[in-house]
């Protein structure tokens, strides 16, 4: 289940942003810390944090509830539903026609986030095309279809 951010952290995450963006090149940043004993200490955020760090703030500004997980994390089918956006039966349609590769744990599949992050990549860049093309010719509707493919790329993704 995924929660929008309360305007207050909207608010502080857009603040948060600007204070970042007037250090000019921040590929550097250090994080200070104070315990109750009033001991201090300064770790510096690894440039990868720091890029992840300002995605998330982007997201949470702009009022978007941001998940993060792992790329070798396995779904349920009714969570790969809620990040396509469609029905768990929808969903296990396409693990059965062998659009989404999956696995069994007993009688319960389980899906790779990455195959899944793949296919919702590809259907989105599909689906943009025909929008594209459906609003030049002047036409509605646009048949919902998703285009999946066994991946074995890894990608990385914010969901939000």
């Amino acid at each position: 289940m995924r929660v929008p951010p309360a305007d207050v952290d909207s608010k502080a995450a857009l603040e948060t942003l600007k204070a970042l963006s007037t250090r000019g090149d921040a590929s550097e940043i250090s994080l200070h810390f104070r315990n109750r004993r009033s001991v201090s200490q300064n770790v510096r955020l690894p440039p990868l944090a720091l890029k992840l760090s300002i995605e998330i703030l982007k997201q949470i500004a702009l009022g978007n509830a941001v998940s993060i997980a792992p790329l070798r994390k396995e779904l349920t089918t009714y969570e790969a539903a809620e990040i396509l956006n469609v029905s768990r039966p929808f969903v296990i349609g396409l693990l059965e026609k062998g659009k989404i590769p999956f696995r069994r744990v007993g009688t319960h599949r389980r899906i790779p986030l990455s195959a899944l992050l793949e296919c919702k990549r590809k259907t989105d860049a599909v689906r943009d095309a025909r929008g594209y093309r459906a609003a030049r010719d002047g036409r509605r509707g646009i048949a919902r279809r998703l285009i999946c493919h066994p991946t074995s790329h890894n990608i990385l993704h914010l969901i939000a």
